[in-house]
């Protein structure tokens, strides 16, 4: 949930997704799809005029699950690499902190990116 409460619904956040893909797989593009994530930071985040909380993000979670599922399910159905953010973060943050990786849980820091740039890397070479 955003800090004004709206959430796009798992099915508008699919078929928007689908409608990016469909006519890259239709001109013959390889496509490359990354899982959203969310990392469990310590603490609130600051968000605009907003405090982003523990509760707000448990909300962020609930909705982030069948997304991430629906993103899995596009890769199938469209033959595309999948990086499995989630999880590598998930991986990652039990070995250093998840601020490391997203300050706000959300959006990646340096260290982030560059996690990212190695693991699309891996999937192309």
């Amino acid at each position: 949930m955003d800090p004004k409460g709206y959430v796009i619904p798992v099915g508008e956040f699919e078929a928007g997704y689908e409608r990016l893909l469909a006519p890259l797989a239709e001109a013959g593009t390889q496509l490359i799809l990354i899982e959203p994530f969310l990392l469990p930071i310590d603490g609130g985040v600051e968000a605009g005029d907003a405090l982003i909380g523990e509760e707000e993000r448990r909300l962020w979670r609930t909705d982030l699950d069948p997304k991430i599922h629906a993103v899995r399910e596009l890769a199938h159905k469209y033959g595309a690499h999948l990086r499995d953010a989630d999880a590598m973060f998930a991986e990652l943050a039990a070995k250093t902190w998840p601020e490391y990786w997203a300050a706000d849980g959300v959006h990646p820091t340096p260290a982030g990116h560059a996690a990212l740039a190695e693991a699309w890397l891996r999937l192309v070479a």
